[in-house]
């Protein structure tokens, strides 16, 4: 006799549950401020009970911070598949662009719901640090865990040269998607994906090499 298949609907049902309270915090946060905002609101966006909401969250603070780590989470995924990519090339990287491109269009109405809601639901700057350095310097050690492609290089400089390419990706695309800054060019992503491989030049050789 195996009981394991009751559990694991329950456990199922227990996260479906939290991603639909997960959206429905990002519907009630974009039409309220998140001071406004009550957890009844949210229960009745969500539809279910105030006790459901509270049965995954204390607080509309720990919504926001499910809500930080929901965005986190899609980057580090965005970041995983370009480290998976057999070799970096000029045209592997720009490929990849266009796929996280899409991920951040997808969670742009989530940041920008837990950006404008952070600052009143943090419980301390040091909090909302922390977690950032954290979701960082996962993308950097996914991006420096290919010892041959970054074979020759000072592991300090390999370090910085992948935080740099997470900075600029994530900084471009949340002037450009987030808050939707008017591009003129006919290709944005092209500058981007010049500047990430400059970046990314030592690991670009590495890769490339017979």
């Amino acid at each position: 006799m195996e009981p394991t298949p009751r559990k694991n609907l329950r456990e199922e049902q227990k996260i479906l549950t939290h991603r639909r309270l997960l959206d429905a915090a990002v519907t009630v946060f974009t039409e309220k401020p998140f001071l406004d905002a009550r957890m009844e609101d949210i229960a009745r966006a969500a539809g279910v009970t105030r006790v459901t909401v509270y049965a995954h969250f204390p607080g509309k603070a720990e919504i926001v911070d499910a809500l930080v780590a929901r965005v986190y989470g899609v980057m580090g995924e965005a970041y995983a598949d370009l480290a998976a990519l057999p070799r970096w090339t000029p045209g592997a990287v720009r490929a990849w662009l266009d796929e996280a491109a899409d991920r951040w269009r997808e969670m742009a109405p989530v940041r920008r719901v837990a950006n404008a809601a952070a600052p009143a639901a943090l419980r301390s700057l040091g909090d909302g640090r922390a977690q950032y350095v954290e979701a960082h310097e996962r993308y950097v050690a996914l991006l420096v865990g290919h010892p041959a492609r970054w074979r020759g290089v000072d592991p300090a400089e390999a370090r910085q040269r992948a935080l740099m390419t997470v900075l600029q990706t994530e900084s471009f695309f949340s002037a450009w998607i987030a808050v939707e800054w008017p591009l003129e060019t006919a290709d944005p992503l092209r500058l981007l994906a010049d500047s990430l491989c400059h970046l990314l030049t030592p690991a670009l050789e590495n890769d490339n090499r017979p």
